[in-house]
């Protein structure tokens, strides 16, 4: 809880400093409609724990009827696919496996043939870039995102949270200097300075962020929305999920906590350009988007 107080200390600093937030200001933001009959559930990293794992196994149709597949090409780790899958099984997932293969035989029919009847996903971390790079433009992607548009649950975790906003945060800087080029932090409140590509898109106007409050990311959400106009951001720490049901609501499972950064309508005369409102949400809490 200490942690959490410091950092949002610093936000409180770059707020007052950047707005004046009065009251009668009106939100503005683009909307987030979900048409995909599935679910989300979108974990920060860290420790996979088991309030998590369940709620990914309950929405892919309980441990008797939940068909899941693991997908570590984030990290292209034969142990990571097997030791993830292990974990739903030992939590009751009576069919949970995984899959790794070389890029050129994704779309075969072996591989593909994969995802027949699964009803949940699990994408595990590594780096959302090579995720992405991976699956884009593959029949096997295709068809994982007509499970989720047909009932399924997709989880993610880490560089499989992050990979699942369209606008999607690599963790790199745009041109590092040589005092930059081996940070985790973005220390400063600049344009152009997060590096984004193209996400999976599964939230198309909400920007998510992971290892929230344990890497101190608050910094580097608040630039890219920045950049961003209009976007909310979603910033995510670790043992904590959020999970994004098909009518428009979010609730949070696990230990920690997600921030949810609102930006405010601009005002005639100017002010308020870079105000948001931030909604800090527990275990528990539940939320319209």
């Amino acid at each position: 809880m200490k942690k959490i107080f410091l950092t949002l200390g610093a936000i409180s600093l770059f707020f007052l400093s950047s707005c004046k937030c009065d009251k009668g200001e009106q939100l503005e933001f683009l909307p987030e409609n979900i048409t995909a009959k599935g679910t989300l559930v979108i974990e920060g990293g860290g420790d996979r724990i088991a309030p998590i794992l369940n709620k990914i196994i309950e929405k892919g149709g309980g441990p008797e009827k939940c068909k899941l597949l693991v997908i570590p090409f984030a990290s292209q780790v034969l142990e990571t696919g097997e030791r993830q899958a292990a974990e739903f099984r030992a939590l009751g997932c009576k069919n949970a496996d995984f899959i790794l293969c070389p890029k050129d035989s994704i779309d075969t029919p072996e591989m593909l043939a994969k995802l027949d009847g699964v009803t949940a996903i699990f994408l595990s971390g590594g780096d959302q870039s090579r995720l992405k790079d991976f699956l884009n433009g593959t029949k096997f992607f295709d068809k994982m995102l007509q499970i989720y548009k047909d009932g399924g649950v997709i989880g993610g975790t880490s560089a499989g949270a992050a990979i699942q906003s369209r606008i999607m945060l690599t963790g790199r800087q745009v041109n590092p200097g040589p005092d930059d080029s081996d940070s985790p932090y973005f220390n400063e409140i600049k344009s152009n300075y997060v590096e984004t590509k193209e996400g999976f898109g599964f939230l198309d106007n909400i920007i998510i962020d992971q290892h929230f409050i344990a890497r101190r990311r608050q910094v580097r959400l608040i630039n890219v929305l920045l950049d961003n106009p209009g976007y909310r951001g979603l910033g995510i720490d670790e043992e904590s999920a959020v999970v994004v049901n098909p009518d428009n609501t979010i609730e949070i499972v696990g230990t920690g906590c997600a921030m949810l950064f609102e930006p405010y309508k601009k005002g005639e005369d100017g002010s308020n350009a870079h105000s948001f409102k931030l909604t800090i949400l527990y275990p528990g809490d539940k939320y319209k988007i």
